[in-house]
């Protein structure tokens, strides 16, 4: 579905993402612990395909995530 938002945030251990809809549109937040823990990417991208956001963004915030920190976080030195 077009117009899904996926955002990432440190969302503690064990949660992998949390979805909801917002304004009528998919919307996920995936734990950025994903990024080191291949468990966790899969149960997000399980998650975000059962909340209906395409393969296609959820392919991009998963290989995005695991590119390095984003911008509004510390680097894992």
């Amino acid at each position: 579905m077009s117009g899904s938002v996926v955002l990432a945030a440190p969302l503690g251990r064990g949660i992998a993402a949390f979805t909801c809809q917002l304004r009528n549109k998919p919307t996920a937040v995936i734990n950025t612990a994903a990024a080191d823990d291949p468990v966790l990417r899969a149960q997000a991208a399980l998650a975000l395909v059962t909340a209906g956001i395409d393969v296609g963004t959820i392919l991009g915030a998963l290989t995005g995530i695991r590119r390095g920190p984003l911008a509004q976080e510390p680097s894992r030195a």
